[in-house]
């Protein structure tokens, strides 16, 4: 059959299929994103939210503040009267929330976390005296009976990490802790490609790959990053800083378009397990950006609009001891149903 017949065989498309196409594409998308946005703000934690769920996320959230100034190398005394005043705030709206608080995993990591705080600032009664009224005295001894596992710092040491290539992957995931401070040593690019190549076994849907890695070396653009971001106050600027996009040219329906963070997210753990393994210390870090900051962000790093931002890691040696967060997780049971 000759390409002239072939061509007069196609139909052309109907008015009919035209507006069916329109509307299983860029408005099923605008549809999908309303009624996301709608679940969204009914479903997080806000400051005067009541189910105790979403307190428990204000809780763990304010409780992490305080475990990273715990871990601070240059602890600062009498820090964190924000957070610890927001933490109480979530204490006591759990307590009326939720009749078995005093044995939730999240309650009682804050209450370690708090008890640390104290312990920490012995000899130091004018700095821990905002603190101390904050509480009362119920929630202090409280906080003296419960187990250090829950929360508060913990200490990591180089010579610790350097048995992480030998390790089981059940052991690798147990001893990975994010690192915020880091030798004073140069990393090279060459030292992160390892992890990176490993990652990149990350499965991702119908084997797309849309995650896209960038790897930011000078000192004076991470530190604006790092500024940008908000999150990493106080530390000095890491050796390198890592950021995870997705690409959503790699997707073809309205529905995939939160697909890019899944997949991205899934190379990120990857990569930190890798980068556990190869030695490295590492840090996963937010990018969810407010529209100034993430076109202050893109500007800076040249980052085209078709890139979803995923996560920064922050990446450097291991120092020859740092503090980290304990970082209490939830019991298997505060977390599975067994649907039958």
């Amino acid at each position: 059959m000759s390409m002239k017949n072939i061509v007069k065989k196609v139909l052309p498309i109907s008015v009919f299929e035209c507006i069916k196409r329109v509307a299983n594409g860029s408005l099923a998308l605008y549809e999908m994103t309303i009624a996301q946005a709608h679940r969204y703000s009914k479903a997080y934690a806000k400051y005067d939210s009541k189910d105790a769920h979403q307190i428990a996320a204000r809780m763990t959230f304010f409780t992490h503040q305080i475990e990273k100034g715990l871990s601070h190398s240059d602890f600062r005394y009498g820090f964190g009267h924000r957070p610890l005043q927001y933490l109480k705030h979530s204490m006591e709206r759990y307590q009326r929330a939720d009749a078995g608080y005093a044995t939730s995993t999240v309650y009682q990591s804050a209450l370690a976390a708090l008890h640390e705080y104290a312990m920490r600032h012995e000899g130091h009664a004018e700095e821990f005296a905002f603190a101390r009224s904050l509480f009362p005295e119920s929630v202090w001894g409280a906080a003296a009976q419960v187990s250090a596992n829950y929360g508060g710092s913990i200490t990591i040491t180089a010579e610790s990490k350097l048995r992480n290539k030998k390790l089981s992957f059940n052991e690798l995931l147990r001893n990975r802790h994010s690192i915020r401070e880091y030798d004073k040593s140069a990393l090279s690019f060459e030292e992160i490609k390892p992890a990176i190549e490993l990652a990149m076994r990350t499965p991702s849907v119908c084997n797309r790959q849309p995650s896209r890695v960038k790897v930011i070396l000078d000192p004076e653009r991470i530190a604006e990053a790092l500024s940008i971001q908000g999150g990493f106050r106080g530390y000095v600027t890491p050796p390198a800083l890592i950021l995870i996009t997705a690409d959503n040219r790699s997707f073809m329906t309205p529905q995939e378009h939160n697909e890019g963070f899944i997949d991205g997210g899934l190379f990120g753990m990857s990569l930190l397990l890798a980068l556990e393994e190869q030695g490295l210390a590492a840090c996963p870090l937010n990018t969810m950006f407010r529209p100034n900051a993430e076109k202050r962000t893109r500007k800076l790093l040249n980052i085209p609009n078709y890139e979803n931002f995923v996560m920064y890691i922050s990446v450097g040696h291991f120092p020859e001891s740092a503090k980290t967060c304990r970082s209490k997780r939830l019991s298997i049971s505060e977390m599975i149903s067994i649907i039958q």
